[in-house]
């Protein structure tokens, strides 16, 4: 009887944290995302950790610097950090450093340089993306708070539609390349619908599930040693829940049918609890193109940002061809399919948790 009372008792403390972890919004886990300090060098390096806040697929971070004389930057491409099985032909890894070039020339201009951004076009024979000099010039006078504040929300956005205004500001960019659907259009829905159906079929792909477990950052240990990667704050698994799982849990669990299935019906929620959807694409499928859109994707968070309104990537309906495919043919767009996000209305926006590697991680300074 003491064994089952024991047992018992293990069960209903259980039961509690979970039920608990629906309730509670507060998230304890340190974020590993330290901003500089005013004793840390020079303007590069201030340009070279705005750049860093950039996003990029799985917080993968892809990027290598190589800073010479404090007015040329070359940029490299990490492919060590690639996302094989579900980005082989590396275009989210290009947008990811086409997000930091973004960040990159923002930070310089805020701090009174002009990027003169010379591509490298021979990609597939070199890791190497770009070179970048810096010129002398006034500030654009952009506040730099605002690519701090930049973050990707997971959780249900306010179903209410996305004013006029809004839109054009958001399209504005690049109206031949972005294309706004709102949620309760025929379009929006079928967005929806795909979106949860690709993810599912992608949750249960044992490859991808590998892949992903790599990326996952549930204890602190991880968070603060890796500074990479999808940590529970991230995920927005918050409160008793966030704590269980940072102290319990291991990267592998995320392979887990009830971790699998979790994760589907957040989705879920997710792709039906939104403004709309913002759609970019590109006349051409070349790496030069992903950079572009790379830029455009960051550019557009960091409107969104401004106006209060959530912004999340979901990418799953391009990462699994077959729902490419279809999508592509139900939009009837221009050009081919590129990058997917779920945008919507946020009472607030919440500070950033993803964590960030240090600059002088990335980076190589030469004189």
């Amino acid at each position: 009887m003491i064994i089952i009372r024991m047992k018992t008792h293990k069960f209903i403390y259980i039961m509690i944290l979970s039920m608990w972890g629906i309730f509670c919004s507060c998230s304890i886990e340190p974020s590993s995302r330290k901003p500089i300090t005013p004793s840390e060098r020079n303007n590069i390096y201030q340009m070279l950790y705005f750049a860093s806040l950039a996003g990029s697929s799985h917080n993968s971070q892809p990027w290598k610097v190589e800073v010479q004389d404090n007015r040329l930057i070359r940029l490299y491409a990490d492919t060590t950090r690639e996302l094989s099985i579900v980005d082989p032909e590396r275009r989210e890894l290009y947008i990811s450093l086409g997000a930091f070039i973004e960040n990159l020339t923002l930070a310089a201009g805020s701090l009174g340089y002009k990027c003169d951004i010379k591509f490298n076009n021979s990609y597939q024979n070199s890791a190497f993306v770009a070179e970048i000099y810096l010129e002398k010039t006034s500030s654009t006078g952009l506040d730099l708070s605002l690519i701090e504040r930049r973050r990707t929300l997971r959780n249900p956005f306010k179903t209410i539609s996305i004013i006029e205004k809004d839109v054009r500001q958001i399209i504005t960019p690049d109206s031949q390349c972005i294309h706004f659907f709102s949620a309760s259009s025929k379009e929006g829905k079928f967005i929806s619908q795909k979106t949860i159906e690709a993810y599912t079929q992608q949750a249960f792909r044992k490859d991808a599930q590998v892949e992903l477990a790599q990326w996952i950052r549930f204890s602190d240990k991880d968070v603060n040693e890796k500074k990479d990667g999808l940590t529970t704050a991230g995920m927005q698994i918050d409160g008793i829940s966030g704590f269980f799982v940072r102290h319990f849990m291991k990267p592998e669990d995320s392979k887990k049918a009830s971790f699998v299935k979790s994760g589907i019906e957040k989705t879920k929620k997710q792709a039906l609890n939104c403004g709309g959807w913002i759609v970019i694409t590109s006349s051409d499928n070349l790496v030069a193109d992903w950079i572009k859109i790379g830029r455009l994707y960051e550019h557009i968070n960091l409107i969104c940002t401004e106006l209060h309104i959530g912004f999340q990537p979901i990418n799953q309906i391009i990462e699994e061809p077959n729902f490419k495919t279809i999508v592509t043919d139900y939009l009837n767009l221009n050009g081919q399919l590129m990058f997917v996000a779920r945008v919507g209305y946020v009472t607030q926006n919440p500070a950033p948790v993803s964590p960030r590697r240090p600059v002088a991680e990335f980076s190589k300074f030469n004189h």
